[in-house]
């Protein structure tokens, strides 16, 4: 499933510099990062089996200095998506 990651950040400079360095676990893919132009806000598109995988990683690796929120992609109505990696191998 697809998952939208959305950061409330409170120190960018750590926050981006961190997330450049980050290793992501092997049941989680990150297909897209758009950050803000001042790099306080960022909209992330995750893969995963849930979105609690996400906000629960993001939680404990960026949460001291960052308000995460996460939730499911109604794919159905979604518009542009990314090929999901489970499509691609079918």
């Amino acid at each position: 499933m697809l998952v939208i990651a959305h950061h409330d950040i409170q120190d960018p400079e750590k926050f981006w510099a961190g997330a450049k360095e980050m290793t992501l676990p092997s049941h989680l893919k990150l297909h897209s990062v758009f950050p803000s132009t001042d790099m306080k806000t960022g909209t992330c598109v995750w893969e995963a089996t849930s979105a609690n995988d996400v906000q629960n990683f993001l939680d404990e690796n960026v949460g001291s200095i960052s308000k995460n929120t996460c939730y499911e992609v109604n794919e159905a109505a979604a518009i542009g998506t990314p090929k999901l990696a489970m499509e691609a191998i079918a």
